[in-house]
C-alpha cells in the first residue's frame, strides 16, 4: 500500500499544476511553460505537493519535481485531462487530485495554500459547469 500511496504522490507533482492550471486558465502546457509568472506558480506548487508527501512519509526521489519541470519543458503542446473536462462540461477530478491530498497532508500537519487556493477556484468553475449542465 506505501509504494500505491507513493505513486500516486509522483503522479501529483505534475497532475495538480499542470491539470488545475490549464483547466483555470484554459491553456495548454507550451504556453504555460513560456510565461515567467506560470512557470514560477507551477515549480511553487511542484514543491508543496513534494513537502505535503514527504508530510505523509512518502519521500520523493531529489530533483523528481525539476526533472518533471524540465521534461514538460520540452513536450509537444498538450492540453491535460481536466482542460477537456471543463470544455466538455464534464466533472472535473477534484477529488482524487486535489481534496484527498489536501486532507491526508492536514493530517499529517502540513498546509498546503497554494494547492487548497487552486483548489478552491476549480471547485468553482467546477459547480459552475454542473449548475449550466442542469439547466
Amino acid at each position: 500500500m506505501a509504494n500505491l500511496q507513493q505513486a500516486r504522490w509522483q503522479k501529483l507533482v505534475w497532475n495538480v499544476p499542470y491539470n488545475g492550471l490549464s483547466a483555470l486558465l484554459q491553456t495548454s502546457t507550451s504556453q504555460l511553460m513560456t510565461d515567467p509568472d506560470s512557470q514560477a506558480l507551477i515549480q511553487a506548487l511542484m514543491d508543496e505537493v513534494v513537502q505535503g508527501a514527504q508530510a505523509c512519509g512518502h519521500a520523493l526521489p531529489p530533483g523528481f519535481a525539476q526533472h518533471l519541470f524540465t521534461v514538460t519543458q520540452s513536450m509537444p503542446d498538450y492540453r491535460p485531462s481536466m482542460y477537456h473536462d471543463l470544455v466538455e462540461k464534464r466533472p472535473l477530478e477534484l477529488e482524487a487530485i486535489y481534496a484527498r491530498p489536501l486532507a491526508a497532508a492536514l493530517a499529517a500537519g502540513f498546509d498546503m495554500p497554494r494547492v487548497r487556493a487552486l483548489y478552491q477556484a476549480l471547485a468553482f468553475i467546477d459547480r459552475a459547469n454542473r449548475s449550466a449542465n442542469e439547466e
